[in-house]
């Protein structure tokens, strides 16, 4: 992000220590890199696919019902993302059982994009029992994990029977009348399951804590995912028109805003959270960090649809809903931006707001106003375009964001040194043992 060196290397007041890894331990030690592969990759653009259906649908039809299916469905596909990039982030993603068990989650995935259709009624049984096998599967993936660790470490025993269960309530569910409330009961319940346990099982979390550098990655990345799923719409949208100013200035406001949305996102310290848990045994600002990405996510696939089909729109009452579709999207992606900024800074011992953070939440606020007026299609993109662009620029130029970026990098570096040092150290016994033997 930044460059340079902050005064003292403190969070929450107390002082960075180096933390020895346990060589037999799961996962990549900290400090150590961990690249993102080329499968992970393939399996984080197969999202781009699940998340343009999930767009489509909720286009088709945004009535209030259509809406609570979208954001289950929604949840339970973004927690399968995220439950394969944590699974890669502690344990490793080199292994050939992960690479088989997440060739294996691409094709379900794949299946799953293709159930997002139509009416719930008739895909209902279909998407349950897809999903309901990812889950297992990813229970599996914990069992294999369990093995490979002593049998002190239990957070992949408690995760495997935890997320077992909840896979073998969706394929219960499919036994259910499909798109019936009793089946979406049911998947609330599952998913609820699924979430909590990362909570309810803290401590066991500091077992095999997810790596600083992966994690923040996938997760950019699936936002960038997201982000190009909003260019996707606004370029649909403007191909159901005929080409002309009227066209191509919304569309230019709507580009606009999705650039601003993306700075305004990397320029935040991602990774002092994690770092956090690293050098001091804290998860609090971990798992609040990792849950903020959903309603993130959410909130920019919504805006797409919003954005896409405003500049398609050809009555008024269309305008009028697709304008709900904007600003309180955007409202949601700013709330969710102002509580990452908030757990950044409370993480760093900073816990006071600042410029940029008081700037999303007037931005926020900006946003959810607009729903209360009249506007066209054109005055909407404007000035919305106009309120990213003015927040972005603030969030850029603040100078706590350029102090937090810089403590992340001192921080990540001071891992760095001590791995190597602990390495040097390993070598260094090993020698000893060689030679006395």
């Amino acid at each position: 992000m930044t460059h340079g060196q902050p005064d003292d290397l403190s969070l929450q007041g107390q002082t960075v220590s180096n933390q020895a890894h346990d060589p037999n331990g799961p996962g990549t030690p900290a400090g150590i890199e961990q690249k993102v592969s080329w499968l992970e990759l393939f399996f984080d653009l197969i999202f781009v696919v699940a998340f343009d259906q999930l767009a489509k649908r909720l286009g088709d039809s945004q009535s209030l019902e259509n809406i609570v299916i979208f954001v289950v469905m929604f949840t339970a596909i973004w927690w399968a993302w995220a439950s394969n990039a944590t699974f890669a982030a502690r344990y490793g993603n080199e292994c050939r059982t992960y690479r088989w068990g997440t060739l294996a989650e691409i094709v379900l995935m794949a299946m799953i994009a293709t159930i997002e259709r139509g009416d719930l009624r008739q895909t209902g049984v279909y998407f349950a029992v897809a999903f309901g096998i990812n889950r297992l599967l990813h229970a599996g993936l914990h069992l294999w994990a369990d093995r490979r660790t002593s049998d002190a470490v239990t957070l992949s025993r408690r995760t495997a029977s935890v997320v077992g269960t909840a896979g073998l309530l969706w394929l219960g569910s499919a036994l259910l009348p499909s798109g019936s409330s009793a089946q979406l009961e049911v998947w609330v319940g599952a998913l609820l399951l699924d979430f909590l346990n990362p909570v309810l099982a803290r401590r066991r979390n500091l077992q095999a804590l997810p790596h600083e550098g992966h994690l923040p990655e996938r997760v950019g990345l699936l936002q960038i995912i997201a982000l190009g799923g909003v260019m996707t719409e606004v370029v649909n949208g403007s191909r159901q028109q005929q080409l002309g100013w009227t066209v191509l200035l919304p569309a230019l406001f709507s580009i606009l805003s999705v650039v601003a949305l993306w700075r305004i996102y990397f320029d935040q310290a991602r990774a002092l959270p994690l770092l956090r848990a690293r050098m001091q045994g804290q998860l609090r600002g971990t798992l609040a960090w990792l849950y903020a990405h959903l309603p993130f996510t959410l909130s920019v696939v919504m805006l797409g649809v919003g954005l896409g089909h405003g500049i398609s729109s050809d009555t008024a009452k269309e305008a009028a809903t697709q304008q709900q579709f904007v600003v309180w999207p955007l409202c949601g992606a700013l709330v969710t931006l102002a509580f990452l900024r908030w757990n950044s800074r409370r993480v760093a011992g900073q816990p006071t707001a600042d410029r940029s953070l008081l700037a999303l939440i007037v931005g926020a606020l900006g946003a959810a106003s607009l729903a209360f007026f009249d506007l066209d299609t054109l005055q909407v993109q404007g000035f919305v375009a106009a309120l990213m662009v003015g927040v972005a620029a603030l969030v850029a130029n603040d100078p706590a964001t350029r102090q937090l970026g810089q403590l992340e990098e001192t921080l990540s570096a001071h891992l760095e040194t001590a791995a190597e040092a602990t390495a040097k150290q390993g070598e260094k016994q090993q020698a000893e043992r060689r030679q006395t033997t």
